[in-house]
């Protein structure tokens, strides 16, 4: 924003009210947020957006949206943010007495196998904080739900809200033995429509299940015979020989490895979906749900 690579407070406090202005879409709210008026909220962006040259917000008298160059910078205020966040909490001290009660979000299946375990190793280290997890795949507004932590699987639409990236999960497609054994011939994704598929209800994507291979995309809308809003039961459907399930690997791997599930389309991959941390921006001050982020991304890292 200027020849030195220090910010001055009013260049923070104008990225502050950005920040807010970005994730609300709305200058009263953001002003009441950063503690100014709309008209002083509104100067602060001005100025920021002639210092960067570019226009960071489109506004029209219906609606506000972010330009490019506005979600650019949002993603790098959520990083600072981070990074004032983490250096004040390294100026507190850390022990098992830390204490207080955090309420988590996290999708069913994926919480269950991988988040459980890894929820159960922090509340040994740390016995004073108390957690109340949610399993659910239902996506919850974090403020509606006076959530302090969620656990997301796939592409994030929330712009207001903090989100850290852990991990990737990796699905493929899968059936019993003796379901392939006599089912018909399976070498392209449009072959699907000739077998009997069981849908997860909880994919943003529904019943397209979308493949690619190198530069070649294809996408096949099946008409499964079995629906389920559990991905576990789905799993249960694949084993018992119902048909080929859309599985994640943590429920699969291991039924991989003991032949009781055989992958199937293995040339045509299908997308992997990111896991991502969210929590509302300035939350992670806490330093009990500061504790719990970092345990979770050093335990989750791929």
């Amino acid at each position: 924003m200027n020849e030195s690579s220090t910010l001055a407070p009013a260049q923070l406090r104008a990225l502050r009210s950005f920040a807010a202005a970005a994730r609300t879409l709305n200058f009263s709210r953001a002003a009441r947020e950063v503690g100014c008026t709309p008209s002083v909220l509104s100067r602060r962006i001005a100025a920021l957006e002639d210092s960067v040259g570019t226009r960071l917000f489109l506004r029209t008298t219906r609606r506000m949206a972010l330009t490019e160059h506005g979600v650019r910078l949002l993603a790098q205020c959520q990083r600072l943010e981070a990074a004032l966040a983490d250096m004040a909490l390294a100026l507190q001290p850390r022990s098992r007495g830390a204490s207080g009660h955090l309420r988590l979000q996290v999708p069913a299946s994926y919480g269950r196998y991988r988040l459980a375990p890894l929820l159960a190793d922090f509340m040994r280290a740390y016995p004073g904080i108390a957690l109340d997890v949610a399993y659910d795949d239902a996506f919850v507004d974090l403020v509606a739900g006076k959530v302090d932590l969620a656990v997301r699987v796939g592409r994030l639409d929330d712009a207001r809200l903090v989100a850290r990236r852990v991990s990737t999960m990796h699905r493929y497609l899968c059936a019993s033995p003796d379901y392939l054994a006599n089912a018909p011939a399976l070498l392209e994704p449009s072959d699907l429509r000739a077998h009997r598929c069981i849908a997860f209800d909880g994919l943003r994507t529904g019943t397209l299940w979308q493949f690619h291979r190198q530069r070649q995309r294809r996408s096949v809308r099946i008409t499964p015979v079995m629906t389920c809003n559990d991905a576990q039961a789905a799993r249960d459907a694949a084993l018992a020989g119902v048909g080929i399930a859309l599985q994640a690997d943590y429920m699969s791997d291991a039924l991989v490895a003991q032949g009781r599930l055989v992958p199937v389309l293995t040339d045509w991959p299908v997308s992997d979906s990111p896991v991502h941390l969210l929590w509302l921006p300035g939350a992670d001050r806490q330093p009990a749900l500061r504790l719990l982020i970092d345990a979770l991304v050093a335990a989750m890292a791929d």
